[in-house]
């Protein structure tokens, strides 16, 4: 099997990447393979600050403003884990990366795609995933699995925008995107997660 392997999640808020994520951890480790997992944002000591600012400060941040935080957050995230650990050899799954910013801020929040898809590229230094799994699920469902919504879950038809801006993205570039259904059984879900990701190990 391949080692050294960048895989992301994608998806709106609630469409259960962190509950996959756990999951394809444990199923990789048990086949003995090195795997680290991050997140974002707070997947290190300055995310777990911006995350405070991003998700719960009523800081009336500007969708721009909001880009350039996830960008600090991502390049201190890339520098203290994901690098050191695809150097190491081990498989990285990060829940979001720059796909992210561009479809939230950039598509949904009309900051720009492009605008917004030239700036990850520089912050990321032209990192990509290698493998990017997307668990679409309609924001009605997705929400209604969540009884505190942050600040950004909050913006209820926003989240439509986000969610077509990432089938954009995986309807572009279909060797590197899988899209799964997330409305279905988490058992279900992870079937598919773990059949995808394990067809490109091989």
């Amino acid at each position: 099997m391949r080692r050294t392997f960048f895989l992301t999640f994608e998806g709106i808020d609630g469409c259960g990447k962190s509950t996959q994520a756990e999951r394809l951890k444990r199923a990789l480790t048990e086949r003995l393979l090195p795997v680290t997992h991050t997140f974002e944002p707070g997947g290190t000591a300055l995310g777990r600050k911006l995350r405070t600012i991003l998700v719960h400060d009523d800081l009336n941040l500007s969708l721009f403003s909001e880009v350039l935080l996830f960008a600090a957050d991502r390049r201190q995230d890339i520098d203290e884990v994901i690098n050191p650990a695809l150097e190491r050899g081990d498989i990285v799954i990060g829940e979001r990366f720059a796909d992210s910013s561009v479809a939230y801020q950039g598509v949904a929040g009309n900051v720009g795609q492009e605008r917004v898809e030239r700036l990850m590229d520089i912050v990321t230094s032209g990192l990509v995933p290698d493998l990017t799994l997307l668990l679409d699920v309609d924001p009605r469902i997705s929400l209604a699995r969540k009884t505190d919504l942050d600040r950004i879950e909050q913006r209820g038809p926003f989240l439509d925008a986000v969610r077509y801006a990432f089938l954009d993205m995986a309807a572009r570039q279909p060797e590197r995107w899988v899209v799964i259904d997330a409305a279905r059984p988490e058992d279900d879900v992870f079937r598919d997660v773990l059949g995808a990701v394990l067809r490109r190990l091989e």
